[in-house]
């Protein structure tokens, strides 16, 4: 199970919102002072997210908790978002390919009109699969635990503006 700390900023009877900072790997390699990618992270905070909880355990706001999202559901909304519209990509490549080269003897224009129409496809098909899994309970992140409240002002989740080292 994937963890993260997180912090309460809404109680509802049943119901948790907590807004939790959005982590990079970026900054953690030897090469971190020298990457475009790894300065672009230092200079830009991360996101906040607020994500709410279904919980039957009580908190109060500002309470620091921890919440885990599984990693199979991690892995099923990766393939889902990334994989399937590249496959929808690469098979509308091959079949613009024979459709329009091979038995038409045209251009290359259809291959990519091909391979562009097919990978929107893709994006929608994995829009509306993703939709579905929306009410699954397995693709929601639970609460494993609270924590409390943090020692001080200073070391609460998400209160710093920018990221950390």
């Amino acid at each position: 199970m994937m963890r993260s700390l997180a912090t309460v900023v809404a109680v509802e009877p049943g119901v948790l919102s907590v807004s939790c900072q959005q982590k990079t790997s970026c900054g953690h390699c030897a090469s971190r002072d020298s990457c475009g990618t790894g300065i672009v992270s230092k200079a830009v905070p991360g996101r906040s997210h607020l994500v709410k909880i279904a919980t039957r355990t009580h908190a109060a706001v500002g309470d620091v908790v921890e919440i885990g999202l599984s990693e199979r559901s991690m892995l099923h909304s990766a393939v889902l978002v990334y994989v399937l519209p590249l496959l929808f990509l690469i098979l509308g490549a091959v079949v613009g390919q024979w459709w329009f080269v091979d038995l038409a003897g045209g251009g290359e224009l259809g291959v990519i009109l091909t391979a562009v129409v097919s990978a929107a496809a893709g994006l929608v098909l994995a829009r509306r699969l993703a939709r579905r899994l929306e009410g699954n309970s397995a693709y929601k992140p639970t609460l494993i635990r609270v924590l409390g409240s943090p020692i001080s002002n200073d070391m609460a989740i998400n209160a710093a503006s920018k990221d950390s080292d």
